[in-house]
């Protein structure tokens, strides 16, 4: 539980860390001097765009906003995506490049998934819960109360206080 409440408290921080790590560990290992360190400049956005989407889409879900933890599916996606964005960071490898993107479509179809699965699951719930207070024998609805009338007598009744039935 510790681990996956310190991914759900470092994911957002994690989607300006990682990038940054990227973009500035190839240019010191000297392999992001010339053209492909303009890919670095357009790619590293990318993934700090598409870090913040799935964290976003993780903290939507209700269940990870109450326990403060993201799922276990969540957590072992996290781990091996920013082990997959640490070790590009050393070494420039197509192979870890693919993984990375694999990884985090992966991430963005979970993230979906389990939202939309958790919102199903939490409609079904409201929808049960409505047809149980619908029925004949469910809750009492309840009754109309007859209207209240105010009745306003003329100048000559003034000395009377107005009635109210």
């Amino acid at each position: 539980m510790f681990y996956r409440r310190m991914l759900y408290l470092g994911q957002f921080v994690a989607a300006v860390v990682l990038p940054t790590w990227v973009l500035i560990s190839r240019g010191i290992l000297a392999d992001g001097i010339g053209w492909e360190f303009l890919v670095y400049l357009f790619a590293c956005p990318l993934l700090f765009i598409t870090m913040v989407a799935v964290s976003g889409l993780i903290a939507a879900r209700g269940s990870a906003r109450i326990n403060k933890a993201v799922s276990w599916w969540d957590a072992a996606g996290l781990t091996l995506w920013y082990l997959a964005i640490i070790a590009y960071g050393f070494w420039a490898q197509p192979a870890i490049a693919v993984s990375i993107v694999v990884l985090a479509i992966a991430m963005l179809w979970l993230g979906f998934w389990q939202l939309f699965s958790e919102t199903r699951a939490r409609f079904r719930g409201f929808v049960a819960e409505f047809e149980q207070v619908s029925r004949p024998g469910g809750a009492t609805p309840p009754q109309p109360q007859e209207p209240r009338v105010i009745v306003i007598r003329s100048d000559q009744d003034r000395d009377d206080p107005p009635t109210v039935r």
